[in-house]
């Protein structure tokens, strides 16, 4: 059927309807006002049962006022953090003044203290004026409709959002004037509304424009304050003096029309605005990372498991206690690493950065961003000349510098300086986990919460060779034998356009066991691993081990061109530490309300085996030759008394650096890099895994080791090496059965085995020595 003859078939009906209208024009516009009024109504009805989000009950409604502060506690059962209900402090009646009081009913709510929520008159005179008479008269919201949209927000819809979105204000308003009195509403908008610049409540605002109590606010002041609700942006007194003013006027001139006020307090207070502006201080936070990591994780609980009424819990007003794995021996541990290693990294940074991929190298990107910044732009704009721009570019001044545990100070730099500064910023992420059931012991997303609120162990980064020992295990899983060597030949696949993968040293030649080409993270062999295994074998095994973030169906997976989060990798490497069994990382332990009444205690989840425990043996001796000889062999010198095994990861160009360190009990990961991938190390070894994030990892493997109790113990394997050397000379094809059959090499393990075994029976007698010291040191004291 063609468009025509649909048309042909419409038109008599479209003409019908036409000359009804034209013959009953006042019977049409009942017939469509009634099924307006029909819609309306459904539409109503539909949103007040929460077709289009959950409408909070009055019982929640009433924690508005002196909502209760939640704590959450670490693994010691002491507390560690608390969450209340926006960044705001909480003023009584007795703080505001009238001029506050009187300035916003006369500008925002005429009959706010005769009306029950809803201002009829005021909706009548939206719909005529604006919606009739396309003339803009404001809106018709209440002083408590208002209320609700600050502590609920607007939920986006997919169509009729404003309406919805009303409908629901106009709810919860009635809701809010059946539990409060007028007053009570006054003092919760003062407590709830914001100012813009992230300040909350009339308190937090007058100490940040005019460095004031509310009580001690002028009318002027008042009038300000009041005047920028209608647009904090727009209106701000900093930043737009003039427009703040004309709208302190007007608010006035509402104050003097409803008689407040008189002509000479108008008069009077005219006067040009002055601020005594006192700048937000960000300090310096650690723990907001994880306090946000559980608020998430306990935020997915309360929607699947409402109390009685559909009520969904708050951390924010419901006074709850959260108790979390997290230690904080474990957390201090990881923040002083942090710090310890980022100062250093940064000066390194600092001194040896680059911009390959950027053409005409870090000059150019420099150049390109100073020249992109607004007040460049601005003088450009102006006709400055060059000189002129140069020398505003490149004039030395106190600005504002984040220092790592400090926050901001102030430094002399220029303009350049501080873009340079910007972007050459390390960042990193560090978690540590608990192997056996996924217990989160320690979180840090980032280098400071007052800086970057980005959580680094959240956010998607490429793995590098992180991901080298999934593969190696899919591989194991297939059949394949530490032993069994590959080709150390620099390939072009021209089935993946012609991609060419490289090694890291730029050495070829010979041939390379599984085991040695992960101790050494040899590319070359990773790909043809990848490739004999099965991309998809790959990444089903991934999934198995908690990886689900996107991972491309190519075979440089193996080398890490996935995007993957820390805590997923993390996860991933819990399953080889412990022995094979998928866990699921919680932090959460135990949720009690304000009674002490337990709402929630966790229970580990396993996932089953991601692979055959004889595998995972294999796989942990593995990666045991990465720290004892391979990309990771600097971790001995943190000369730490416990078998601990890992892999290094760094990306292309230096930009990302991984290491994730592995005892039977314990995970700890660690990523650092900058946010802007344009900027990494100009040198290969300052940017790989092994020079930035292995020393956080071996830090907190070191502080571990010394519990009095300790937390740490060995991997059991079952023989000591592999009867196999991880680089050879001669052709992959050669290599394993020479070395299987040639008496020199068997002669050489024999050896090598007899060594092993002495020094195991010397570390035992050194250990019965110091034990016999220790027992002879009690028995003196006691003695004595």
């Amino acid at each position: 059927m063609n468009y025509k003859s649909i048309i042909a078939k419409i038109k008599p009906k479209a003409l019908q309807i036409w000359s009804f209208l034209k013959k009953h024009p006042f019977k049409s516009l009942g017939y469509a006002s009634a099924l307006v009024v029909s819609f309306v109504i459904l539409l109503f009805v539909i949103t007040y049962f929460g077709a289009f989000g959950r409408i909070p009950k009055e019982n929640e409604l009433k924690n508005l006022k002196n909502p209760l502060t939640s704590t959450i506690y670490g693994s010691d059962g002491k507390a560690i953090g608390n969450y209340f209900l926006q960044n705001r402090s909480n003023i009584d009646s007795t703080q505001l003044n009238p001029y506050l009081i009187n300035a916003l009913t006369s500008t925002e709510d005429v009959r706010f203290y005769s009306h029950h929520g809803i201002d009829y008159k005021s909706y009548a005179r939206v719909i005529i004026k604006s919606i009739l008479l396309q003339k803009s008269t404001g809106g018709g919201s209440t002083i408590t409709q208002q209320i609700a949209k600050n502590l609920f927000g607007r939920k986006k819809q997919y169509i009729l959002s404003t309406p919805i979105n009303k409908m629901r204000e106009v709810i919860i308003a009635n809701r809010l004037e059946n539990i409060y009195s007028k007053e009570d509403l006054i003092l919760l908008y003062f407590n709830t509304v914001s100012f813009g610049e992230n300040i909350y409540g009339i308190e937090k605002a007058a100490m940040r424009f005019f460095s004031k109590t509310p009580k001690e606010l002028t009318l002027a002041e008042s009038a300000t304050l009041i005047g920028l609700l209608k647009a904090p942006t727009y209106y701000n007194p900093r930043k737009n003096k003039n427009r703040a003013e004309q709208r302190r006027n007007t608010v006035m001139q509402q104050m003097l029309k409803y008689n407040y006020i008189t002509k000479t307090d108008y008069e009077t207070a005219k006067n040009p605005l002055v601020l005594k502006y006192q700048p937000p201080e960000k300090t310096s936070s650690l723990t907001s990372y994880y306090k946000e990591y559980v608020k998430a994780e306990f935020d997915k609980w309360a929607i699947a498991n409402p109390a009685k009424g559909r009520y969904i819990y708050d951390l924010d007003k419901d006074g709850l206690n959260v108790y979390t794995s997290i230690n904080p021996y474990v957390q201090k541990y990881i923040e002083k690493a942090m710090i310890r290693q980022i100062e250093r990294l940064q000066d390194m940074m600092d001194k040896n950065w680059n911009s390959v991929t950027t053409t005409g190298g870090k000059d150019s990107l420099v150049k390109k961003l100073v020249e992109s910044h607004r007040q460049v732009k601005t003088l450009l704009k102006q006709g400055k000349t060059k000189q002129e721009i140069a020398q505003f570019i490149h004039q030395k001044k106190p600005r504002k510098y984040w220092e790592i545990d400090k926050g901001y100070i102030l430094t002399s730099q220029s303009l350049q300086d501080s873009i340079v500064n910007a972007i050459t910023r390390l960042h990193t992420g560090i978690i540590v986990m608990n192997s056996h059931n996924g217990k989160i012991m320690g979180y840090l997303g980032g280098i400071d919460y007052g800086f970057s609120q980005t959580d680094n162990t959240q956010s998607q980064k490429q793995v590098g060779s992180t991901f080298k020992p999934i593969t190696y295990l899919a591989a194991l899983e297939n059949g394949s034998d530490p032993c069994d060597y590959y080709d150390n030949v620099l390939r072009t696949y021209t089935e993946f356009e012609n991609w060419k993968p490289k090694n890291a040293n730029n050495k070829y030649g010979g041939s390379y066991s599984l085991q040695g080409a992960l101790t050494h993270s040899i590319n070359t062999v990773s790909v043809s691993v990848q490739l004999k295994t099965g991309i998809n074998r790959v990444i089903n095994l991934a999934r198995k081990m908690g990886i689900i973030s996107d991972i491309p169906q190519v075979p440089s997976i193996v080398l890490g061109t996935a995007d993957i989060s820390l805590i997923e990798m993390a996860t991933a490497y819990a399953s080889i530490s412990n022995g094979g069994t998928a866990v699921t990382p919680y932090t959460i332990e135990k949720i009690e309300n304000h009674d002490g009444t337990i709402l929630y205690e966790a229970k580990p989840t396993y996932k089953g085996r991601v692979a055959s425990k004889q595998n995972i043996t294999k796989l942990q001796k593995m990666m045991e030759g990465v720290l004892t000889e391979g990309t990771g062999a600097g971790f001995k010198n943190y000369e730490i008394p416990f078998t601990i095994i890992g892999k290094t990861g760094t990306t292309q160009n230096n930009g990302d650096g991984w290491f994730i360190g592995c005892s039977p009990e314990i995970v700890v990961a660690a990523w650092v890099g900058t946010q802007d991938k344009r900027v990494h190390f100009a040198n290969t070894y300052m940017g790989s895994g092994a020079n930035t994030a292995m020393p956080i990892v071996a830090s907190v493997f070191k502080s571990l080791s010394s519990w009095k109790k300790p937390i740490l113990s060995n991997f059991e394997y079952d023989i000591p090496y592999f009867p196999c050397p991880a680089f050879s000379d001669l052709p992959a094809q050669e290599a394993y059965a020479f070395y299987k059959n040639d008496t020199t090499y068997i002669q050489q393990l024999k050896i090598k085995d007899s060594l092993l075994s002495i020094k195991n029976v010397e570390m035992d007698s050194i250990v019965i020595d110091s034990i016999k010291t220790i027992k002879d040191s009690i028995v003196s004291v006691l003695n004595n």
